[in-house]
């Protein structure tokens, strides 16, 4: 009891000495805040959408199909690219998917066109006959773009 009484006592005057007129300061947390209108890479909510549906036809023919699903339990992801028969599901087709949506870095406020120059680009895609995309963002918000040429 004596000893455990002793330790208590020179570990709280442990402070006492040179330090001892320095006021102690906690060190601070730092709180990183999600966006308040849908998440982002940034905020580490994922890519800020829970659903992206992308097909592109040159020509007439299906060419690109790229999607993917999130939900709290699961992740869907299907990626088709005919020209160079790539047919990839789950994890593969998440690796592809990952670079397209780093590359072209979309959110719910991104212009339309700028959203197709975007993934054109990425594609090296010029001309198309189908741009059909949608996007379901964390916010709720839902992009559509549907475009025949």
């Amino acid at each position: 009891m004596i000893l455990c009484t002793s330790i208590l006592i020179v570990s709280g005057c442990g402070n006492l000495g040179k330090n001892a007129d320095q006021p102690q300061r906690e060190e601070a947390d730092i709180i990183h805040e999600d966006e308040k209108e849908g998440g982002s890479l940034e905020t580490g909510a994922g890519y800020g959408f829970t659903s992206f549906d992308l097909d592109i036809d040159v020509n007439g023919k299906d060419t690109i199909e790229a999607d993917y699903e999130t939900t709290e339990n699961q992740l869907k992801a299907e990626y088709i690219d005919a020209r160079n028969n790539v047919q990839l599901q789950d994890t593969k087709a998440m690796d592809e998917l990952h670079k397209l949506f780093m590359k072209i870095l979309i959110r719910h406020d991104t212009p339309q066109q700028e959203v197709i120059d975007k993934i054109l680009e990425w594609y090296a895609i010029d001309q198309y006959s189908k741009f059909d995309l949608e996007v379901h963002f964390d916010d709720g918000t839902t992009l559509n773009i549907e475009e025949m040429k």
